[in-house]
């Protein structure tokens, strides 16, 4: 990814979260998406370090961007159908979440500690929002506030279309794990 489309996605973030750059934003461009899908035959795992993550510290908002095609799996015919059959990448390239952190006034995220949130906003897969809460867990330091959550995610939700004839090989529902290391200004 060039750093002119990185600042192109950060500045969309940042606009689509209502953030002024002044204020205290922290962004993580290295972010880690981690999904994994249980089934009878075969569990499907990929990995993504490119998820884009922002967390506006005065207002307790919270943006994610990544790009689909950044999954990557053990098996590259995995990656293919993941890409050109199931998430169909080339129409619908992101996934993001835009939302807040519920009761964001009552944490202290300037002491080091660890702080158990939710978060509530929304997800949008294969060009379908929906609503979710997921729990975080904030690890913050001196110097960087780690951002660890985990969800799940029912296929048929996000209208992605399971073919009959493999439906043995993929779970109907799907864990995901993501995590941002946001480094203090």
């Amino acid at each position: 990814m060039t750093y002119l489309h990185t600042f192109t996605i950060v500045a969309a973030l940042l606009i689509s979260t209502k953030v002024a750059v002044a204020q205290n934003v922290l962004i993580d461009k290295k972010g880690v998406a981690h999904f994994f899908s249980e089934a009878p035959l075969e569990d499907i795992e990929a990995t993504n370090e490119k998820a884009i993550g922002a967390i506006d510290l005065d207002k307790g908002t919270v943006a994610v961007s990544m790009f689909i095609k950044n999954f990557h799996f053990e098996k590259s015919l995995m990656e293919e159908h993941f890409n050109e059959n199931y998430l169909e990448s080339e129409k619908y390239p992101k996934a993001t979440f835009k939302g807040k952190i519920v009761d964001f006034s009552s944490y202290d995220f300037s002491k080091p500690g660890v702080i158990t949130a939710k978060a509530n906003g929304e997800l949008e897969i294969h060009g379908v929002k929906r609503p979710i809460v997921s729990d975080v867990t904030f690890e913050i330091s001196e110097n960087t506030i780690g951002a660890n959550t985990f969800f799940k995610v029912a296929l048929e939700d996000h209208k992605i279309k399971i073919p009959k004839l493999v439906i043995k090989n993929i779970a109907e529902v799907v864990d995901v794990d993501v995590s941002f290391n946001f480094i203090k200004k």
